[in-house]
């Protein structure tokens, strides 16, 4: 028993210190502008099934699932939260407690894919410190519950095949089809995973061998993936396959038009040209991982071209190219239906796991060489030093982390690219108001009414009771802006507080003395 238990207990012990340090830190982080855009139609749902009403299939919604949202509903409900800074900061912690289960997931998955428990434990802090991707496992409840069961279902994968029971499969199954109640892209996963029982089942008739186990492994696995998208899903209850349907085209082409800022220009979010999601990705993603996820990928598919047939029986390299569709089979679809996406790489956060499961494989190859052994570790523990020295420095906006492979000079990246876009510095600005205006009342207002309303809510009561929204800002103590929508700087030098990341404002607050601020966006240069 303890030799099983032995090659897991340092990925015990990374998620017992990286939850012990969400604790302590998750009622820093702001709210997200999706928030309680998430929230409310999740109650729709929540009114279906415990309450009979039937508003879910009348009222107009984002066509999302609601799986991880009825979740998050069952806490509120069970633990009685009114108290909007105790709701949103309790969604925080459950969110992340989920993430940092998923991350041991991933443990597990890469010591079963390499057996090196140093590898395994460098996989952890890969899948735990992508900056914007911890910072989103906070206040994110859409894209990053779908990574986390991206990367259950793909550990779960790889014990089913590897062990062959059908109890595995149906786990497999449970958790990427609860993936797909939370994002409808799930369903690409699960047709990938039959794909691989496809090659099983042909490869065992071609040996005229009886493909039983295969057949019953299908069925189970595919009971389990709808059963489980059906329960968790409420919309689909009425009618499954229509209203599958009818969420699939709806979110394919979703109905987002507003404008983008992309390489310094507002484009609307339809007619974004495709290198929108390469170019976030490759520049927001730390350096030695995008290397290594590259070569990793490029080696894997060069050894598949020379010899595929060695990619056929179940085994470690079947799995790496299982992994390099699973990275890069969501992003030719996004790119190929011409998907509406904005918000950085956010809709496709959950292609990250795969990814890094291509640079542990080529980090691995430098590391099993002896005379790189060391050299493999020294450069990853130089890299993590470098994403700990940024997440420390900047925190509670690790979101807002860029390489150095995009110029970085002063306002550069204001001016370029979307910055905090959903807003959670709002609470920042707020906190540093409220502790240095001793008013009773303090009305501010902001180039953003939806995230500064937010982030009024998620402030502890005695301190949120003394701010007042105003909708003018020559009416208000304070003009606070994300810069979203508006780059360039305002009409006023009385600044009374900014944050800097990457060496451009990310969040500014003007303390307002007769200079009115000028609130209409603006293309940035003119």
């Amino acid at each position: 028993m303890k030799e099983k238990i032995s090659p897991y207990l340092p990925g015990i012990g990374l998620f017992l210190v990286t939850l012990i340090l969400g604790i302590i830190i998750y009622k820093d982080y702001g709210m997200g502008w999706d928030e309680p855009l998430q929230r409310g139609p999740a109650l729709l749902s929540w009114d279906y099934v415990f309450h009979g009403k039937m508003d879910l299939f009348t009222t107009e919604t984002d066509n999302h699932g609601a799986g991880f949202e009825m979740v998050l509903l069952a806490f509120e409900k069970g633990m009685n939260i009114t108290d909007t800074r105790e709701l949103y900061v309790m969604r925080h912690i459950v969110t992340h407690i989920l993430f940092l289960l998923s991350s041991f997931a991933g443990y597990v998955l890469v010591y079963r894919l390499f057996r090196d428990k140093w590898i395994a434990s460098l996989g952890f802090l890969m899948f735990t410190f992508a900056p914007r991707i911890y910072a989103h496992s906070y206040f994110n409840s859409k894209d990053l519950p779908f990574l986390c069961m991206v990367l259950v279902g793909l550990a779960f994968t790889q014990l089913a095949m590897d062990k062959r029971k059908w109890w595995w499969f149906v786990l497999a199954g449970l958790a990427f089809g609860y993936g797909t109640g939370i994002r409808i892209m799930g369903i690409l996963y699960g047709l990938l995973v039959g794909l691989l029982l496809l090659i099983d089942l042909v490869m065992k008739m071609k040996d005229k061998q009886k493909p039983t186990d295969i057949i019953v492994q299908m069925v189970v696995f595919t009971l389990a993936f709808c059963g489980m998208l059906y329960t968790s899903w409420p919309y689909l209850w009425r009618n499954p396959v229509a209203k599958f349907a009818e969420s699939f085209g709806a979110l394919a082409h979703f109905k987002f038009q507003g404008s983008v800022l992309f390489q310094g220009q507002f484009i609307p979010a339809p007619d974004l040209p495709w290198t929108y999601i390469p170019t976030w990705f490759i520049i927001s993603t730390p350096i030695l991982w995008l290397i290594a996820g590259a070569i990793g990928m490029v080696w894997i598919v060069i050894n598949f071209a020379r010899e595929p047939k060695k990619f056929m029986p179940n085994g470690n390299d079947r799995n790496f190219m299982f992994y390099v569709l699973c990275f890069m089979g969501p992003l030719i679809a996004v790119i190929g239906m011409h998907s509406v996406v904005y918000d950085d790489w956010r809709h496709l956060y959950f292609v990250f796991p795969p990814f890094v499961l291509l640079g542990l494989y080529a980090i691995n190859r430098l590391y099993i060489m002896n005379k790189m052994k060391w050299v493999a570790l020294g450069v990853c523990g130089a890299q993590l030093l470098l994403i700990a020295n940024f997440m420390v420095l900047n925190h509670p906006n690790e979101q807002v982390y860029f390489n150095s492979l995009v110029k970085q000079d002063d306002e550069y990246l204001r001016q370029q690219y979307e910055l905090d876009y959903w807003g959670c510095s709002f609470k920042q600005a707020l906190d540093n108001i409220a502790e240095s205006d001793t008013s009773s009342l303090i009305k501010v207002s902001g180039n953003w009414a939806f995230p500064l309303n937010n982030n009024v809510m998620i402030l502890p009561q005695n301190i949120r009771k003394r701010f007042v929204l105003v909708n003018e800002p020559d009416k208000s103590d304070y003009f606070l802006t994300n810069f979203r929508l508006h780059p360039g700087d305002y009409p006023s030098n009385n600044v009374f507080y900014e944050l800097q990341i990457c060496h451009s404002t990310v969040m500014r607050a003007y303390k307002i003395k007769g200079a009115v601020p000028q609130v209409p966006a603006q293309v940035p240069g003119k």
